[in-house]
């Protein structure tokens, strides 16, 4: 990991009406790394996520991403420097996968102008590294909740941005899917991408994970590399339960109990 963030927040507060879902956060994110976002429900997760990709606006701090405050960016240029995998794949409309993934090409495309061949080649290099490629001429509301959520990280990986966010992606999958989903977040990882994801799986951030944001009540608890994000004290704290990390021959797993 680079010791420059690819992406820093500062300070940063959001509310809604009377209610603040986040209160001082202030973190940073390297570059060609899996940070997890962990936390209670309602702790703010899928809030500072929207906040990163400025679907919602912060009140209060800003984010910087590569040393630009981000509302500094065009919408257009900010699509192409981050993009996010909502929790809830699903359409209520019809549209072939093929095209739905071409949907990630829009932010690099002018208004009206057509796919390129370059575009067209992003797309299928997507779906090749996602396996989406047989679901290519199928409507995406026709397939499983873990094909959909391939597809869906396909259309993210289209616009070639090198922050991806993702909230809950393996939060209604079986566990084939989960780790399919983690091994692959670990490739783009590996081939420099920025994850960020929202994980209520925390076995699964514990063994994926580079480094872990801990939230809790809107606030940092904790912010570092995932392996002293565990501690028994830190879990007890924000979780309520007891933990026990168990070595095995596939990596670190947790042990929760109450």
């Amino acid at each position: 990991m680079t010791a420059q963030p690819i992406l820093q927040v500062e300070n940063l507060g959001f509310a809604i009406g009377d209610h603040q879902i986040l209160a001082d956060i202030s973190c940073g994110f390297e570059t060609g790394a899996i940070h997890g976002l962990i936390g209670p429900n309602g702790s703010g997760k899928s809030t500072l996520l929207r906040n990163l990709c400025r679907i919602w606006e912060p009140q209060q701090g800003q984010v910087l991403i590569e040393g630009r405050d981000y509302r500094r960016l065009s919408r257009k240029t900010l699509s192409q420097m981050v993009t996010l995998v909502q929790q809830d794949t699903r359409l209520d409309f019809s549209i072939l996968v093929s095209d739905f993934v071409a949907m990630g090409r829009h932010p690099h495309l002018k208004r009206l102008q057509w796919l390129r061949q370059r575009d067209m080649d992003i797309i299928e290099q997507a779906l090749q590294v996602t396996g989406t490629t047989v679901f290519r001429n199928r409507p995406i509301n026709e397939l499983s909740g873990g094909e959909a959520q391939l597809v869906s990280l396909a259309r993210a990986l289209a616009t070639e941005a090198p922050i991806i966010l993702l909230d809950e992606p393996t939060s209604a999958l079986d566990i084939r899917h989960k780790l399919e989903i983690m091994d692959l977040l670990t490739g783009l990882r590996d081939a420099g991408k920025t994850i960020l994801i929202s994980i209520h799986d925390l076995d699964l951030a514990r063994r994926y994970c580079d480094t872990v944001t801990l939230l809790q009540q809107g606030r940092i608890h904790y912010h570092g590399l995932a392996a002293k994000g565990f501690a028994k004290q830190r879990i007890k704290e924000v979780f309520h339960v007891g933990v026990e990390e168990i070595a095995t021959e596939h990596g670190v797993s947790l042990l929760f109990y109450r």
